[in-house]
């Protein structure tokens, strides 16, 4: 994969892949490893030893970061994973619709559906979680078919990577936004600048309560969210605006703007300047 070109929408097949009717599990093998991904499912991954590498956070740079062993990952749909590791462990990897398999996970759980969102997990390890996940290994080595008998298994673990904490299991959410979701939450804002990234939505997406999602933001960030949209909106257009010959509307639905003339009431307000005339710098000093 390629980490300069568009994200894939498609796990490549790297390893042992069973198919289910609404998820595959994949058994991926140990070595290098290079991600560029934006899927339109649900994500899920868990390790078997530690990790280390580089991947990108709130930005387009890649910083580096240590994964402990059987440590999980779940992320939601059109979510970026994006990152490289020169020695990646064996993981397993699971890719699965939220909306279809929620009523069986809910259910599991002995929760009502509408309480379980799809939203970014980082857990772990858990003595639990790390047999189930050693099991799947074995016997994905020894019959990959797809057995009822795998397929609990997989449920099994999804629902152990799902399962809400008893103190917020009344909501579904938390009341603290932990620094690991807090910078895969700025991930997912530069990748979907083009959406309407709504308080709900992030506040949803972190599994924290909304009244404290942005007080949690502030005091991390240092402004609110809607501050930091704005500010990740100009800045991209204007890396936009320098780097070719895009339309000034079509860079303005890029970046989250309604259209090229709020854009432009937006630049002059908080820059002094409008999109054309950092085009026009921009080509007079080249």
């Amino acid at each position: 994969m390629d980490l300069d070109a568009p994200p894939g929408k498609a796990v490549p097949c790297w390893g042992t892949r069973v198919q289910f009717d609404r998820f595959f599990v994949e058994l991926v093998p140990a070595g290098p490893r290079i991600l560029n991904l934006r899927l339109d499912e649900s994500l899920a991954t868990i390790s078997f030893a530690s990790d280390e590498g580089r991947s990108s956070l709130a930005d387009e740079k890649l910083r580096s970061y240590e994964r402990r062993p059987y440590e999980f990952i779940a992320v939601p749909p059109k979510y970026p994973v994006r990152g490289v590791s020169a020695s990646a462990p064996e993981v397993l990897c699971f890719v699965y619709s939220f909306q279809e398999i929620r009523e069986e996970i809910a259910a599991a759980l002995q929760l009502p559906a509408e309480r379980l969102e799809s939203r970014v997990i980082i857990g772990g390890p858990k003595p639990f979680t790390t047999e189930i996940a050693q099991r799947i290994r074995r016997h994905i080595l020894i019959d990959p078919s797809p057995s009822d008998y795998l397929r609990s298994l997989c449920i099994v673990m999804l629902v152990e990577i799902m399962r809400i904490a008893p103190e917020y299991a009344k909501t579904g959410r938390a009341s603290v936004l932990e620094s690991k979701v807090l910078n895969l939450v700025l991930n997912y804002i530069d990748a979907n600048l083009d959406e309407q990234l709504s308080l709900d939505r992030l506040a949803e997406l972190s599994g924290v309560l909304s009244h404290q999602f942005a007080r949690a933001f502030k005091k991390e960030i240092g402004e609110p969210p809607h501050h930091y949209i704005l500010g990740r909106r100009i800045d991209t257009a204007r890396k936009l605006l320098r780097a070719g010959d895009a339309p000034i509307a079509e860079i303005a639905y890029a970046t989250g703007f309604s259209s090229q003339s709020h854009m432009t009431s937006t630049f002059k307000r908080e820059l002094g300047v409008t999109p054309a005339q950092i085009r026009e710098r921009d080509e007079g000093d080249s």
